[in-house]
């Protein structure tokens, strides 16, 4: 007879394996954890780094946006200070001109407080039942001066007769008109044409803008109306902005209860369409 002792259950082999393998896969997620740590953190970093440029492109652009505007009211006003306009009409033609860009340049500045109240949380919009197309032909108006001096030809479809009816604020309004005019100058090319059109679509009144740019892609159609947002390809990265506008015109169409659309094809132009709830 021989006398052993035998272990309950497992061996001490069995359990050292146990262990390891237990350890092993402990490792393993810690590992993981660790690996999908560094992933948030440099997609965090990177997302950071990418706003940071975002936001340093803007204050460069928004320098150009505003030099513009700021030279052409400079030499016209300079040029009436030094009596070298010998004509009324004339005279009369210069300080519209002023009155105009001075305009463009409130629109500019604008646009950059609209936002940062947005993003503050503090802005407010007060409604008012007016004919749309009457804002259309005061912004039109406006930019007469401006279309004419980019060589553009303005095909205008609004029927000044038919009353667009909309519970809305004015002055908004007018600001997201603006960016869509705006927007279709700077990124035509050759094809200097422009048409504008107004009216009724099914229980809801429209206005769009066609241009015949440069276009935009369909992947670039998901993301222009985010805030800072540029197309980064080279037609399109060349032409100076502030990446605001069409953020803007988003948020202005969402509080009145409306929605801006847009078709576009590469090297065809674009069409943007704003929609807004018919007031009865």
């Amino acid at each position: 007879y021989y006398i052993a002792i035998r272990l309950e259950g497992q061996s001490i082999e069995e359990l050292a394996q146990w262990r390891f393998y237990r350890s092993l896969v402990l490792i393993f997620f810690i590992d993981l954890i660790i690996l999908i740590g560094v992933w948030i953190i440099y997609r965090n970093i990177r997302a950071e780094m990418r706003l940071t440029q975002m936001k340093a492109d803007f204050v460069s652009n928004v320098s150009h946006e505003l030099r513009t505007p700021l030279s052409l009211i400079r030499m016209f006003a300079e040029t009436l200070e030094l009596n070298r306009v010998q004509t009324e009409n004339k005279k009369k033609e210069y300080y519209q001109i002023i009155g105009q860009e001075s305009e463009r340049l409130t629109h500019l500045i604008n646009n950059i407080l609209d936002f940062s109240k947005i993003e503050a949380g503090k802005k407010q919009y007060h409604k008012e039942i007016f004919d749309l197309n009457e804002v259309i032909k005061d912004v039109l108006r406006l930019y007469a001066f401006h279309l004419q001096n980019k060589g553009f030809h303005l095909q205008n479809e609004i029927n000044p007769a038919e009353k667009l009816k909309i519970n809305a604020d004015k002055d908004a309004i007018t600001e997201a008109i603006i960016n869509l005019i705006d927007n279709a100058v700077k990124y035509s090319n050759e094809d200097k044409r422009l048409r504008i059109k107004s009216g009724l679509f099914q229980d809801a009144v429209y206005f769009e803008v066609e241009d015949h740019g440069i276009g935009i892609g369909i992947d670039d159609q998901k993301k222009i109306f985010d805030k800072f947002y540029r197309v980064s390809t080279g037609l399109v990265h060349d032409v100076k902005g502030t990446g605001l506008g069409l953020s803007l015109i988003k948020y202005i169409m969402e509080m009145h209860n409306g929605r801006v659309s847009v078709e576009s094809h590469l090297g065809k132009g674009s069409t943007f369409r704003l929609i807004f709830p018919k007031e009865r």
